[in-house]
């Protein structure tokens, strides 16, 4: 809602002293500060509204109730914008449903003239007439002022509920205005129309915590949830610094990768049988020249079977061991589905980072092969039977008999399977810096959804919270 009430604001010029003089309908004592600009005033006995630009003191309005002070009090001095202001008067306002309600203060310094500051859900404007034409003040449309370029935010009826200390003109409670507000944060541009004239301000945005030290009074914080209207959105800075974040461990991630030598340093197949089981298996000694991580892969042709990789990396001058393990797999077949397979026959770990030295890896295996039985091998047929077919009925006794013996059939023979085993020293890693990323993500991520949240209170507070979902506000 709109905040700027009123008339035309009179021109600066040096008021005259403060006068006092006695209520016309109480008797109390009434003290003018604007003295010669003031228009109507406020008894701080009775709140009845009294027309000092009459020399009969006529009553605007009168009241019963004692006089209201705001959290400003009338007759404070602060200073804004290096300006010392006085507060002379405040009112109170509201729209017409009288759900969504502020305050405007009226502020006044001979040399500079009026100022309004309008506070509204403990959010702060500092407000100022502007003497100039805005071309479609008024509409739903963009709107320029004094170089800036404003968004329409709502329109609605503006209306005064309460009214006290002074002012330049005959304030009332009477008064109903139609307001128009555009915001370009921190500013903020005011139109309001009572039907007769139309008065366009310009206001920008104040943190409590400024107006607070600026009177010398305690004043309520905004909630960390709560925007005000013509608010910077405050949620841009954390989403800046999520981003640079993001691309400095980027930066640092390729810098790691060009640096690392990611170099084999071993490599060997070892065929495995029955005859291995218990055993462990050493691979040769080789050299890391310098400290970093090591990645042991291993691949094997497994056919519906598994094998076990019982591993320690072993650094042969210090006995420090590095222990690990690897499990392989792979099954297929048919179905009714048709074919299917699942497993894998490579695996491979990534140790901590080693430091440099001489190591071997001893490797302990357990297989399916392990377990299957020896099998005789393929063989033709005898010697004696080639003769046999060969001679036929010709081959007389003397030549079978004298005929060599056949030799022993060859002994049965273990399955096996092979399985390859590569050491590879100072490999590129991506999971630390994945990991990163999404850790760094949750800063963004959080601030743009807060960022999104303070612009739909932002607009739900013009009625526009609907656009701007969609985009279109």
């Amino acid at each position: 809602m709109d905040e700027q009430p009123s008339p035309q604001t009179p021109p600066a010029r040096p008021a005259g002293k403060p006068r006092t003089f006695a209520c016309p309908n109480c008797g109390g004592p009434v003290t003018l500060r604007a003295v010669g600009q003031s228009i109507s005033a406020t008894c701080s006995q009775c709140s009845s509204l009294i027309d000092v630009a009459d020399e009969n003191l006529r009553i605007i309005e009168e009241a019963n109730s004692a006089l209201r002070q705001g959290a400003i009090p009338i007759g404070t001095r602060g200073k804004l914008k290096d300006i010392e202001w006085e507060v002379i008067g405040y009112m109170r306002r509201s729209d017409r449903s009288g759900d969504y309600r502020w305050t405007e203060y009226l502020l006044f310094n001979p040399f500079y003239g009026y100022r309004f500051l309008a506070e509204e859900q403990d959010h702060w404007t500092l407000v100022k007439m502007l003497n100039q034409d805005v071309p479609g003040a008024g509409g739903q449309g963009w709107v320029s002022a004094n170089g800036r370029s404003y968004r329409f935010f709502g329109k609605g009826t503006a209306l005064t509920t309460y009214v006290a200390g002074e002012f330049y003109w005959r304030a009332s409670t009477a008064d109903v205005t139609t307001a128009t507000d555009y915001i370009a944060p921190p500013y903020r541009l005011m139109v309001e129309s009572n039907g007769e004239e139309i008065i366009v301000s310009e206001g920008e945005y104040l943190d409590a915590g400024t107006v607070a030290a600026a009177f010398k009074v305690a004043l309520s914080r905004p909630s960390s949830w709560s925007s005000g209207v013509s608010q910077v959105n405050p949620h841009k800075t954390s989403l800046s610094v999520g981003l640079i974040a993001i691309a400095a461990a980027t930066v640092l991630q390729f810098v790691s990768l060009a640096m690392s030598p990611d170099q084999q340093v071993n490599r060997q197949t070892y065929t495995l049988s029955a005859a291995d089981k218990g055993k462990t298996l050493s691979s040769d000694t080789f050299t890391l020249k310098s400290g970093g991580n090591v990645e042991i892969d291993s691949n094997a042709a497994l056919d519906n079977d598994w094998l076990e990789l019982d591993m320690t990396l072993v650094n042969v001058e210090t006995n420090q061991s590095y222990p690990v393990s690897q499990a392989l797999e792979h099954y297929s077949g048919y179905d009714d589905d048709g074919f299917w397979s699942e497993g894998d026959n490579e695996n491979s770990v990534l140790l901590p980072p080693v430091p440099a030295g001489t190591y071997k890896l001893l490797v302990e295996p357990d297989a399916g092969v392990f377990s299957k039985a020896a099998v005789a091998p393929p063989t033709g047929l005898s010697p004696s039977m080639q003769r046999l077919l060969k001679g036929g009925a010709n081959m007389n006794t003397q030549d079978w008999l004298n005929a060599p013996p056949d030799p022993p059939p060859p002994p049965p023979v273990l399955p096996t399977q092979s399985v390859s085993i590569a050491v590879k020293h100072g490999v590129p890693v991506w999971s630390n810096y994945l990991i990163a990323i999404v850790l760094l993500a949750i800063l963004p991520i959080f601030s743009i959804a807060r960022r999104m949240m303070f612009e739909k209170s932002r607009w739900e507070k013009g009625g526009l919270a609907e656009e701007f979902e969609k985009g279109d506000a």
